[in-house]
């Protein structure tokens, strides 16, 4: 797994830094949205890791923090991405992840799913995929 990474780095690399740029939030959790009483609007705050990214980074990393209901709310909302960026995103994400996680003493609980993704080959297969092999 690390070799393929490693030989394909610039690779993988490049691919994820030809990805339109927007803002993305970089660290939603729900309790960063506060929501009308009577559901018409939504406001998100705290923007303390506001940063340049791709789209689907930013709808992965708030998407994953909603309910069903708020799920497709936000996806209606949010509009239309490119589904080549979910392949960098399954790809890049997982790294990112790892990357900050080792650099604690610990492997934190946020980590866990990106390691378990390196275990059981998924990481494996989204590499490959974006690498155009099969």
């Amino acid at each position: 797994m690390w070799e393929i990474i490693e030989e394909n780095f610039d690779a993988l690399k490049s691919t994820a830094m030809k990805l339109p740029r927007t803002l993305t939030y970089n660290d939603f959790y729900y309790t960063d949205l506060a929501i009308a009483r009577n559901n018409s609007s939504a406001l998100v705050f705290d923007y303390n890791l506001l940063g340049k990214g791709y789209v689907y980074a930013d709808i992965r990393n708030v998407y994953s923090s909603l309910g069903e209901k708020a799920k497709v709310a936000f996806l209606s909302a949010y509009g239309e991405y490119n589904e080549h960026e979910k392949d960098v995103d399954d790809v890049v994400s997982p790294l990112v992840t790892l990357h900050f996680a080792c650099q604690r003493e610990k492997l934190p609980n946020w980590a866990m799913a990106s390691f378990e993704q390196l275990k059981d080959g998924k990481m494996l297969v989204a590499v490959r995929k974006l690498l155009g092999e099969k």
